[in-house]
């Protein structure tokens, strides 16, 4: 009978701390929805996908209308992205986007009236070691000096998003980050799931 007792209230507790482990997307999602309601976050988005013809890695001109850089989907999503934001009454006090035109017209459609400004640093990371460690720098300076009641967006690549957080976002996901925490350079607060 006790070891009949001792083997339920085991695996009891197996189920219990395996439950404890499982984080759904939806609670990752609620939790982040959270964190920018309150204000003071960085929110890290890629540019919505490309048509067939990929616009160039970086382009300085400021006319991105001489090529479509949206598919329908991207436009789609990016409308849909600037909608739920709006929806959830986040305020978004600034959108610094690559100088990728797939980047750019993400924020356009997305934040349209929302101040943005292309900030270099954003762009496809270099394939040199000690560049990309001094761009992705300029970035982790920028999280961490950013003091607002509202949210900064920065409309990056996934590689560059990757390399500062170690999480590879879908299209359709965005990952909130503040300054380090004991010892981090940047701390991953929450990821949003936009479908």
């Amino acid at each position: 009978m006790l070891k009949r007792l001792c083997t339920r209230a085991l695996f009891a507790l197996a189920l219990s701390s395996s439950a404890c482990l499982i984080v759904s997307p939806a609670f990752a999602t609620d939790a982040a929805w959270a964190r920018l309601a309150r204000g003071g976050y960085t929110v890290l988005i890629q540019g919505a996908d490309a048509s067939g013809t990929l616009s160039p890695a970086v382009d300085d001109s400021l006319d991105c209308s001489a090529t479509q850089t949206l598919s329908d989907r991207g436009r789609q999503l990016a409308q849909k992205l600037g909608a739920r934001i709006a929806a959830r009454g986040v305020r978004i006090d600034k959108v610094l986007t690559s100088s990728t035109c797939n980047a750019r017209e993400t924020a356009r459609l997305s934040f349209g009236s929302v101040p943005t400004e292309i900030f270099p640093p954003l762009d496809p990371v270099p394939d040199d070691d000690s560049a990309k460690q001094s761009q992705l720098e300029k970035i982790r300076a920028v999280i961490t000096a950013f003091k607002s009641s509202g949210n900064l967006v920065m409309l990056s690549d996934r590689a560059n998003i990757t390399a500062l957080t170690g999480i590879a976002p879908r299209p359709t996901e965005a990952v909130v980050v503040s300054p380090g925490e004991d010892g981090e350079t940047i701390h991953v607060a929450g990821r949003i799931i936009f479908d």
